[in-house]
């Protein structure tokens, strides 16, 4: 059961990146290297979050309020760190 959960929750989490990356594309940064920025801070944010998990309210409080949030915005920094390589890559091309 824990890990349809934690399944559910990444690619729950990777779906409403991937819509606010398409939906606000001028959210992202501008330069590669701020990009790769958020990504490393956003995964760094994400290894440093304590869950509760003393109490169900605790737990649901952790999950919901701190990682969910987070994981939006690890996944938000990575498509963004993708795009900017892509662009950077097709960009050298011309």
């Amino acid at each position: 059961m824990a890990t349809l959960f934690t399944s559910a929750l990444f690619v729950g989490t990777a779906l409403i990146a991937g819509w606010i990356y398409v939906r606000l594309p001028k959210l992202a940064p501008r330069g590669l290297l701020t990009r790769a920025v958020c990504c490393l801070l956003t995964l760094q944010a994400c290894s440093m979050v304590p869950v509760a998990n003393t109490t169900y309210l605790g737990l649901y409080a952790s999950v919901f309020g701190a990682i969910l949030p987070l994981l939006v915005a690890m996944w938000l920094a990575a498509f963004w760190l993708l795009r900017g390589l892509s662009d950077a890559m097709f960009a050298h091309r011309l």
